[in-house]
């Protein structure tokens, strides 16, 4: 079955430049932000290895409309069909797939861990007439054109908005391969011979067009005027082009075309007849998989999908149903600036399944705690309140580290190429003794003063009046006995009606060591009353936390 090692593009739509090597993965998904060109991938495999003969392009698919560059796009096929390699269609072509992956021109080199390999290359030059070529890099062998005949060989189908064509046998879809696959085209010729001849006699008998005679008196009359008898002139049914033919032969469901059915139910028969093409050699291409489907049924369908051993298997998403439901290395990250594609391995599989949706983002913000998220979140409505750009906006996304995940995140994430920001306490000696590793590779730290947690940063900073609201807060969820019961039994006044000597130390130790604030939520509400003062903590830390973790969303 055949299946694309390595795909190569140039100058086609959104991308400039792209080289990846896939090798012998049966599936792939494509993840990234909007217009990063995952969606270009799909279409460029589709139209290098397209079964159509007359496959259109206009000036809008040059990258940047610049028709003086070629689109030029080379997809390197493995496990090829037979008869492809033979001699007579382009053995004498093949390349060569040594053991150490690597495509090698001598043949002469062929040993018995080497698979054989098909180069084929689709050129479009400004005057967009598209042509195909087998092409090989032995100087004395010039690129040979392989017909769509040949191209059909390889069953490559997408699967996108525009599929109604799949339900019906016309030629070029995957029904009609399936047809010519099962040896029924002779049998299914002459039904339709049968059919067209059945239908004329119907037509010949009940004479439906009489009501064209006055139309058909009129032409006779203009005929003789100019010397041309034509007494027996009639309205009949032309066999020409009425003619039933495998393009009128769709799949119906209780008499109604599947054509017509839901856009979720349309996209999973198609794949269904695809995945049955691919059971015999094949490549799948769906875009935006998870479109019209419900969140169980587009796990369910990924799941499938993921674990189907024939046939390879190219999906693209921003679903989070759709990453937790596969292995981290059938995910590649496509980002709109870099020229291949970012690969995870199972070390990010964690870290995926509990935050698939900060792999979609171009930055990250990896918070310790739940607190900490919440904090963010209150940045976030504050930026937007203040005019400024929100997190959305930017492409930032916020990461719950868990606290003994937290370093790991960092890493994980800076290692797919991702922007990081760590915001985090300073009272956890196993997560201090990392920051400097963090900072070293270019991650950007924002913490609190030494020794402190996020709760005593708050208490020892905050204007009283606010300290007071955050208690109130804390006493909200757990009652004020039971604040009073966490810092060793004082009087309500003692907590509240005056800034005391060591009241603020005291209040953030109990925060911290009774989880006042372990929720989102309750992190949002202390982010508010942080980023509320501001103006009125102009020296203190929390001040300089705010301007760090702003610097690096506005950079």
């Amino acid at each position: 079955m055949a299946k694309i090692h390595s795909l190569k593009i140039h100058n086609y739509r959104g991308i400039e430049k792209f080289e990846h090597t896939f090798g012998s993965t049966n599936f792939v998904c494509l993840i990234g932000r909007g217009d990063s060109g995952k969606t270009t991938i799909l279409n460029a495999i589709s139209a290098v290895l397209s079964p159509n003969w007359n496959y259109t392009f206009f000036d809008t698919d040059f990258y940047n409309g610049d028709i003086s560059n070629n689109i030029v796009i080379e997809a390197n096929i493995i496990e090829v069909p037979s008869e492809l390699l033979t001699e007579s269609k382009f053995g004498l072509y093949k390349r060569l797939l040594n053991s150490s992956n690597e495509i090698i021109d001598d043949i002469t080199l062929e040993t018995d861990d080497c698979a054989d390999i098909l180069s084929i290359k689709l050129v479009v030059k400004n005057d967009l007439e598209p042509k195909w070529y087998i092409f090989n890099g032995r100087i004395q062998q010039e690129d040979i054109e392989i017909s769509s005949y040949d191209r059909a060989k390889l069953n490559v189908f997408l699967v996108s908005d525009y599929l109604d064509k799949h339900f019906s046998w016309s030629k070029g879809t995957p029904l009609f391969s399936l047809r010519k696959q099962s040896d029924l085209k002779s049998e299914t010729n002459k039904l339709l011979l049968d059919a067209n001849r059945k239908a004329k006699e119907v037509f010949l008998k009940t004479k439906p067009l009489d009501s064209l005679d006055s139309v058909v008196s009129l032409i006779k009359d203009s005929a003789a005027t100019i010397g041309l008898s034509l007494d027996d002139l009639s309205a009949l049914i032309d066999n020409k082009d009425s003619m039933l033919n495998e393009g009128n032969i769709s799949l119906h469901v209780d008499s109604i075309p599947c054509r017509l059915k839901g856009k979720g139910s349309k996209r999973l028969l198609s794949i269904a007849i695809q995945l049955e093409l691919a059971k015999k050699g094949g490549i799948v291409l769906i875009d935006e998989v998870e479109q019209g489907l419900e969140p169980d049924r587009v796990k369910f369908l990924v799941n499938r999908l993921f674990n189907n051993k024939q046939g390879q298997v190219f999906i693209t998403t921003h679903s989070n149903n759709v990453l937790v439901e596969i292995d981290a290395k059938g995910i590649f990250l496509k980002k709109a600036e870099q020229h291949s594609l970012v690969t995870f391995d199972e070390c990010f599989q964690g870290c995926i399944r509990n935050n698939p949706e900060a792999f979609f983002s171009k930055r990250i913000i990896v918070c310790e705690g739940a607190t900490e998220v919440g904090i963010c979140r209150a940045l976030n409505e504050f930026r937007i309140e203040s005019g400024e750009s929100n997190f959305e906006m930017l492409g930032i996304s916020l990461v719950d580290g868990t606290g003994a995940n937290f370093i790991k995140y960092c890493f994980d994430f800076f290692a797919a190429g991702i922007d990081v920001c760590a915001f985090c306490d300073s009272d956890d000696p196993a997560i201090n003794e990392k920051k400097k590793e963090l900072i070293n590779i270019g991650i950007q730290v924002v913490d609190c003063s030494a020794g402190c947690s996020i709760e005593q940063q708050l208490f020892n900073d905050l204007p009283w009046e606010k300290v007071t609201r955050l208690v109130k807060y804390a006493e909200i969820e757990r009652s004020e006995q039971g604040i009073l019961a966490n810092t060793g039994k004082l009087s309500k006044s003692e907590l509240t009606d005056q800034d005391l000597p060591g009241i603020r130390i005291l209040l953030g130790n109990a925060a911290k060591q009774h989880d006042w604030f372990k929720r989102i939520e309750l992190g949002k509400k202390l982010g508010r009353v942080w980023f509320n003062s501001l103006s009125e903590i102009t020296s203190k830390h929390l001040h300089t936390q705010y301007c760090h973790l702003s610097s690096w969303i506005n950079k």
